[in-house]
C-alpha cells in the first residue's frame, strides 16, 4: 500500500515535469494561452513526452485507488472512491492515444472547426475523456465524505470538495477556449488535484507506517500524558 502511495505522489511530479519540458522544448508555445493537452496534438514536436506523462499520471490515480481500498474496509460506499480514482486513471491514460488534431487555443481555423464538429473522432473523444477526467476527480472527495459519514473528516472532506468544486466550475466558466487564458486557468485547476492526491497518498503512507513505529509514538505520546 506504501508502495502504491509514493508511485501516486511521483506521477504527480512526473506530470509536471513532463508539460514543463514539453513546453519549453514546443516552438512558440504558451502555458499561459495554450492547453496541456495541446503539447500532444498531431503536429506538436515531442508528443510522446506528453504521452508518457499522461500515461504515468493515469497510473498513478489508479495505484491510488487500489491502495485506498483496504484503509476503507468496514465502511459503508468504501468502494465508490476507489472506483472513482481508477476510473479516472483510466480517463487520463485514454487521453494518450486520444490525440488531438490541433490547437482550439492558439488556431482560429481549428478553433471553428472543433465548434463545427468538423474534427476527427480522436479529438473529440480526447475533449469528452478529459471532461470525464475532472468530473471522476470532483466526485472523490465527495465519495470518501459519503463513506467516513458522520466522522469530523467527512465534513471536511465535504466542505474541501464542494469548494473545490467551485474552483472548477470557475476556471471552466472564465477558461476561454479560444486562448487568451485557457492555459492558466487550467494550471490553476490542477493545483488543487495535485494536493488533493498528495494529501490521500501521504494518509496512507502514516496510517501503513510499521507497527514497531506505531508503537514508539503510542508510548512516547502516553509518557508525555503521564507527565
Amino acid at each position: 500500500m506504501r508502495l502504491l502511495a509514493w508511485f501516486a505522489i511521483a506521477a504527480q511530479a512526473l506530470f509536471i515535469a513532463g508539460w514543463i519540458v514539453a513546453g519549453v522544448l514546443e516552438p512558440g508555445y504558451s502555458p499561459v494561452h495554450m492547453y496541456v493537452s495541446e503539447l500532444g496534438r498531431r503536429a506538436a514536436a515531442h508528443p510522446w513526452i506528453f504521452d508518457l506523462s499522461t500515461t504515468v499520471w493515469g497510473l498513478g490515480f489508479i495505484a491510488l485507488g487500489v491502495a485506498l481500498r483496504p484503509a476503507l474496509e468496514g465502511h459503508p460506499w468504501r468502494r465508490v472512491a476507489p472506483s472513482l480514482f481508477v476510473l479516472a486513471g483510466l480517463f487520463a491514460i485514454a487521453l494518450a492515444p486520444l490525440r488531438l488534431d490541433c490547437a482550439t487555443s492558439a488556431n482560429q481555423l481549428c478553433h471553428m472547426r472543433d465548434a463545427a464538429g468538423a474534427l476527427s473522432w480522436r479529438h473529440y473523444g480526447h475533449e469528452w475523456s478529459s471532461l470525464a477526467l475532472q468530473v471522476a476527480l470532483l466526485l472523490t472527495p465527495l465519495a470518501l465524505a459519503r463513506t467516513l459519514w458522520p466522522a469530523r473528516l467527512a465534513r471536511l472532506l465535504l466542505a474541501g470538495g464542494l469548494a473545490v468544486a467551485l474552483l472548477w466550475s470557475l476556471a471552466f466558466l472564465l477558461s476561454d477556449s479560444r486562448g487568451t487564458d485557457g492555459g492558466l486557468w487550467q494550471r490553476i485547476w490542477l493545483l488543487p488535484v495535485h494536493g488533493w492526491v498528495l494529501l490521500c497518498a501521504a494518509a496512507l503512507i502514516l496510517a501503513a507506517r510499521p507497527a514497531s513505529v506505531q508503537r514508539r509514538h503510542q508510548d512516547h505520546r502516553h509518557k508525555n500524558q503521564l507527565h
